[in-house]
Order: C-alpha cells, then structure tokens, then sequence
C-alpha cells in the first residue's frame, strides 16, 4: 500500500492485520484493487486469476510502483506476528479445517514455491520486508501482539492522531468481503460442519504437537530469530 498524502509504504504481509490497517487510510490510498494491476513479480511468467496483490518491499521500486527518491523519503512501515500463529490464522482462513486436519494440512497440503496467491500467504515474513544483502528496508515493524501501541507510533510518525484499528477480514466469517452468494452458502456449510469443529480450537498453541512445532520452527527460522518469537508466547 501507498499513500501519497501521508508519503508512506505499508508492506501488507497477509494475515498480519493488513486490512484493518489499509483502512485507516483514505481513498488516495493504492487500494488492493488497484494493486492486482502492478504485479510483484515478471508478469509474463506467470498468470494468475486473481493475481497476489502482497507486494514485498523491493518490489516497490524494482516494478516501478514509486520512485527511488519516494522510496527513500517515504516512511516504510509493517506488521509481523508469531509465526506459528500466523499459520493457524492461514489455515483457517482457507477454510482448510472443514477439510482436513492442522497437521495434515502442514505436511500434505502447504503451498508449494509457485507464484500463487496461497504460496504468497506464507512467504517468510522476513522476506517482506529485507533485501537480498539481509539489509532492513524498514522504518518502523510493529508486532501483530502489540499493535495498538505500535499503529500508534505510526500514527506519531505521520502525523496523524492516534486511530482504532477495527478487526477486518478475519479468518473465518459469514462477512468476508469476498463472499458471493456461493461463497456465503459454502461458508456457511463449513461453520457448522462436524470436521471444522473437529480442527479447530481457541489458542493456536492447540494445534501443534511437537512435529508440528519443529516444522514451522524450520521454515520461518529467520522470522522467529530477527523478529524474537518463541511458541506460546
């Protein structure tokens, strides 16, 4: 997301509270609808329909999204979260509890390394938001644990008063913006299927055995090291 007006870049990394903050801002804001035209990737290397709108920093400049000079001025902020809470929130949020369980879907079904909308929700955070040389191309990353205390340094820093951040888009609801009819009626299905309440549990922590465990600890290392995560905390 860029705004001009308040000469800043959020990097949306998915299921970090990236909806409930992109609408803070107003409709001078590139929205997510404009994004799906500026693609963080060659576009004719792929196709997608619709295409991954989570522009990872070094996109910006690369794909012509703002210029180096904007890059430099603006204030370039984001969002992480607990990397094993993060998964949980993706696992819900597609659905996947109605279909099979946490741990199934970790070792049989996670997005492989294509160019899709499924494998751009579980990039490495850390890959969001640092170049190729390790280097940090941030000014500000706040922690999903701590985000009201954390947009509001944002909101210092632009100099715009505090805001409440309103819970958008959550994993699993009967309101998600993209549900058409088929989608509600599926939605609904899943929400009272006997399998979704079978998989599906108040703390993230309650997914996980110690397998489970060591395989996110595995894939998001870096995460979990720079950003100082720890499971259950």
């Amino acid at each position: 997301m860029i705004s001009h007006e308040n000469k800043c870049i959020f990097v949306h990394i998915p299921k970090v509270a990236g909806t409930s903050i992109i609408s803070i801002f107003d409709d001078k804001v590139k929205t997510k609808t404009e994004n799906r035209l500026l693609l963080p990737f060659e576009p004719e290397a792929n196709k997608f329909d619709p295409p991954p709108t989570h522009l990872r920093i070094t996109d910006y400049v690369k794909y012509g999204h703002v210029s180096k000079e904007m890059f430099d001025e603006y204030f370039k902020f984001s969002f992480v979260r607990n990397p094993w809470d993060r998964i949980v929130s993706e696992y819900k949020y597609r659905r996947h509890a109605s279909r099979y369980d946490f741990k199934e879907f970790l070792f049989k079904h996670f997005p492989k390394p294509l160019w899709c909308d499924e494998y751009c929700h579980v990039i490495p955070q850390y890959d969001f938001l640092y170049g190729k040389d390790g280097e940090c191309l941030m000014d500000f990353i706040g922690k999903f644990e701590n985000i009201k205390h954390d947009f509001n340094v944002v909101c210092n820093e632009l100099g715009m008063p505090d805001k409440r951040l309103v819970h958008k888009n959550r994993s699993f609801s009967l309101f998600r913006r993209d549900n058409n009819l088929y989608q509600l009626l599926k939605t609904m299905h899943d929400y009272f299927s006997v399998e979704r309440k079978k998989n599906t549990f108040p703390r993230y922590t309650q997914y996980y055995d110690q397998e489970s465990i060591d395989f996110v600890t595995q894939l998001y290392r870096k995460d979990i090291e720079i950003f100082g995560y720890k499971f259950g905390e």
